[in-house]
C-alpha cells in the first residue's frame, strides 16, 4: 500500500535543504509550481521509494522528454511520473548509473520502434496501445528489421494490407522456429502454404 503523507510532512521536509533544492529543480523541469498533493508524491519518491535526489531529477527529465517525443502538448503531471517512479523502484533503478543505462536502453528501443513504423509505412500518427504491444513483442522476440519487413510484405500480399494479428502470427511462428533475421526467415520458412 502506498504511503499517505500529510501537509505537515511536506512542510517539515521543506526545511531540509536537499528536499527544497529537489522541489525547485522538479518545478523548473515541469515548468510550473507544485501543489500540496504533488509535493506529497515527490516526498514519496524520497521516503517511500528511497530514490536518490539526482535519480529523481533524471526520472522527471526522462518522463518529460518521453511525453514530448510522443507529441503531448500538455505539461506532464507528477501523477504520471509517479507511475514511472514505481516502475523504476521495482526494477531496482536507484543510482545515476542505472538510470543512465535504462534510459540508453529505452532510447535504443524507441529508435528501433521508429524503424518498425517506417517498415510498416505508418507516418504522422502514434501507435495505438494494442499496436504498440504487437510491435514491442516483436522487438522483445529479437526480430531484426529485415524479418519484420518480410513478414509485413507477406501480410500485405495475403491480406491486402497491414493486419496486425496476421503479421504477429507469422513472427511468432518464426520466433518459435528460431528464425529472427531475414536470411533465416527466407531459408527456414520455405514450406508450402506459408
Amino acid at each position: 500500500e502506498r504511503p499517505c503523507y500529510s501537509e505537515q510532512d511536506v512542510i517539515k521536509a521543506d526545511y531540509d535543504p536537499e528536499f527544497s533544492r529537489l522541489k525547485e529543480e522538479v518545478q523548473r523541469l515541469l515548468g510550473k509550481g507544485m501543489n500540496i498533493e504533488e509535493l506529497k508524491i515527490l516526498l514519496g519518491f524520497v521516503r517511500y521509494l528511497g530514490l536518490d535526489y539526482d535519480v529523481i531529477s533524471i526520472l522527471v527529465s526522462y518522463c518529460k522528454a518521453r511525453a514530448e517525443q510522443k507529441g503531448r502538448r500538455r505539461r506532464i503531471s507528477l501523477r504520471s511520473i509517479e507511475q514511472e517512479a514505481y516502475a523504476w523502484a521495482e526494477k531496482g533503478i536507484d543510482t545515476i548509473e542505472e538510470a543512465a543505462a535504462f534510459i540508453q536502453m529505452q532510447n535504443q528501443r524507441a529508435s528501433r520502434m521508429g524503424r518498425v513504423l517506417q517498415i510498416l509505412q505508418i507516418y504522422g500518427r502514434n501507435l495505438t496501445a494494442a499496436e504498440e504491444r504487437y510491435a514491442g513483442s516483436w522487438l522483445d522476440m529479437g526480430m531484426e528489421d529485415e524479418a519484420i519487413a518480410m513478414a509485413y510484405e507477406r501480410t500485405c500480399l495475403n491480406t491486402g494490407g497491414l493486419n496486425w494479428a496476421y503479421m504477429n502470427k507469422i513472427l511468432q511462428r518464426w520466433h518459435s522456429q528460431g528464425l529472427h533475421t531475414g536470411e533465416e526467415g527466407r531459408t527456414g520458412d520455405q514450406k508450402p502454404g506459408t
